[in-house]
């Protein structure tokens, strides 16, 4: 009953943290030709405790049945490559996360991301695109069961690379087009 109920937390803490994330991405796209005012300055401070609140929840339940697991299996349980690529992924999850918010969202206070350099539309672009495929690809993992035991760790972060890595290319290319369609429309 325990893991059924510290499976359910996580999985919440997933739905919450990924739906708030993808819907500020959404947002924050659309407010792409604005100045953030206050009351969408409010959104995205709301946006980011959720997300931590979150992704504290998730820590918190991923341990204790990484816990409870050694405890019922014994070693054997920490022998499953994917749970250290879902720890991996989810780390540098949270270590983006970090990044986005000391230097993502702050350069969306200098202007519009439209007006803004073309390399600070580029590390907006890599932030979020990162925030978006990590936080996907660890829900992702979350119900890979197949993978369990058969995938090794190299072989799931190599999947992830060349997720993220595309989420980044397709990212870099719309930012980068979004000052020019702004520019050229000006």
């Amino acid at each position: 009953m325990l893991k059924m109920l510290l499976v359910y937390v996580h999985l919440i803490a997933t739905c919450i943290a990924l739906g708030r994330v993808l819907l500020a991405d959404h947002k924050l796209w659309g407010w792409r030709k604005e100045a953030l005012d206050q009351a969408k300055h409010e959104y995205l401070e709301e946006t980011r405790k959720i997300a931590t609140l979150a992704l504290l929840a998730l820590w918190g339940s991923g341990l204790l049945l990484i816990l409870q697991g050694y405890l019922l299996e014994g070693s054997a349980y920490l022998l499953n490559q994917k749970l250290w690529a879902k720890v991996a992924v989810v780390t540098l999850l949270t270590l983006n996360g970090g990044l986005l918010h000391r230097i993502g969202f702050p350069l969306l206070q200098k202007a519009p991301f439209v007006l803004l350099p073309r390399s600070d539309r580029g590390r907006l672009a890599l932030l979020g695109a990162f925030s978006m495929s990590g936080w996907l690809f660890a829900a992702f993992l979350g119900v890979a069961r197949a993978w369990n035991h058969v995938m090794p760790c190299m072989h799931v972060m190599a999947v992830f690379t060349a997720f993220a890595l595309l989420a980044c290319i397709v990212a870099l290319l719309v930012a980068s087009s979004a000052g020019t369609l702004e520019t050229s429309a000006s």
